[in-house]
């Protein structure tokens, strides 16, 4: 929003415009319906909101509105990146790439460990705000965030993210096998709850999350599900990403055993010797209300299970291909009916934060059509995190947030 505008309307001309006004979340044969498109488009704004969308032509604007032209460009709505890990980004270019999933872990996770002096912690706390600056450049509205790893990350992330314009909600990530919780204990990871205890406005975007069906108590991984549930808040976890969870959970062996030995997996641990996906069901993870992450691994009878369970599937094909895991069965996916959405993961996996390359990385890679892949970068991923209806869309009263398209045709 330019600067200068100081409560003034401001105009935005474009050759054309998605609004997705009126539309929810698409499914199915639903992502290929086609999408309403305006062209010579105005966008009128005001205060940070949306007042108008329409035809340039024969619109009167109000006395005093600031005009931008943008040229020969599409807008869309604002992104949502539905699954990221903002905290982590102190890692860029700090990790090893394209050597598979445990090469990957076993290169992240001693900095993760290591003690953090006074100057490092602020290095870090500059690279998290640096972070939520580039989502908002890019056009991302509405974000969904992993942390909770280091004592004051929620409240870090958040901060940043309200000085960058974004709508978070964050996912309190369990990692290991912690002690059973008692009865009544709320189910936040122990890192958060000193945080979650202090702040009202930051446990109402909160949510107890998993890591992993191999890195996080099966017990606790329900119990932070059914509080969600009662809670009436979003649950998310990371299932089917790379060949090594598959092997681990059915074989109990293999070099993600071998990076967790000792450390994560407690001592006596045995595999349930269930795929993925049939292991998250079983457990009761997997309905309305739960987003399930990356789904690289899932075949065809799981892809259907999932679909008929109500849970969304973020996915992150660039992380996936920088780590070497696979690529997701996108196509299958869509014709399933899952509610799909797009992250970028983090900077530890991959180059940058934009969920627009994401969706260019499935056009060009799977020819996935530009209607689908819009959807999923706006409405989709808003629902899949449970923002309000009208979140995703360019309508009156929605907040004055665009994104570019880039040239996907």
């Amino acid at each position: 929003m330019p600067r200068e505008s100081a409560g003034r309307p401001v105009a935005f001309r474009a050759r054309s415009l998605f609004s997705l006004a009126g539309e929810g979340p698409a499914r199915g044969a639903g992502l290929l319906a086609p999408l309403a498109r305006v062209d010579d488009a105005l966008l009128l704004t005001r205060g940070g909101r949306i007042e108008a969308v329409g035809r340039w032509k024969g619109t009167r604007l109000p006395v005093g509105t600031l005009v931008r032209d943008l040229g020969s460009v599409c807008l869309m709505p604002g992104c949502t990146n539905a699954h990221t890990h903002v905290q982590l980004s102190w890692l860029a270019g700090r990790t090893l790439w394209g050597h598979g999933f445990a090469a990957w872990l076993t290169s992240l996770i001693p900095q993760v460990v290591a003690p953090v002096e006074s100057e490092e912690a602020k290095r870090r706390r500059d690279a998290v705000a640096a972070a939520c600056t580039a989502l908002a450049e890019c056009g991302t509205r509405w974000v969904g965030d992993v942390g909770g790893s280091a004592p004051g990350a929620l409240t870090a992330v958040r901060e940043a993210c309200d000085a960058a314009g974004l709508e978070i909600r964050q996912f309190c990530e369990w990692f290991g096998f912690a002690p059973p919780l008692v009865d009544g204990e709320s189910p936040w990871p122990p890192r958060c709850r000193a945080e979650i205890a202090a702040d009202a406005g930051l446990e109402a975007a909160c949510a107890p999350g998993g890591h992993a069906l191999y890195s996080t108590a099966p017990e606790i991984l329900q119990a932070a599900r059914e509080w969600c549930a009662r809670a009436g808040r979003v649950f998310s976890f990371h299932l089917a990403e790379s060949p090594e969870e598959t092997e681990l959970l059915t074989q109990g062996t293999g070099p993600l055993r071998a990076c967790y030995e000792g450390t994560v997996l407690p001592a006596g641990w045995r595999a349930p010797r269930l795929r993925p996906a049939a292991f998250a069901l079983g457990l009761g993870l997997l309905g309305p209300g739960v987003l399930a992450v990356h789904g690289v691994q899932l075949n065809g009878e799981e892809i259907a299970a999932l679909a008929a369970s109500g849970a969304a599937l973020c996915l992150c094909p660039r992380s996936n291909e920088h780590l070497g895991v696979g690529v997701a069965p996108v196509r299958q996916l869509m014709q399933s009916g899952v509610l799909l959405c797009l992250g970028t993961d983090g900077l530890s996996s991959n180059s940058d934060l934009d969920v627009r390359t994401e969706a260019l990385w499935l056009r060009e890679h799977l020819d996935i059509p530009v209607r689908a892949l819009v959807r999923l970068l706006t409405v989709n991923g808003a629902a899949a995190l449970g923002f309000p209806a009208g979140a995703g869309t360019l309508a009156p009263g929605q907040p004055a947030v665009f994104a570019v398209l880039p040239d996907m045709s």
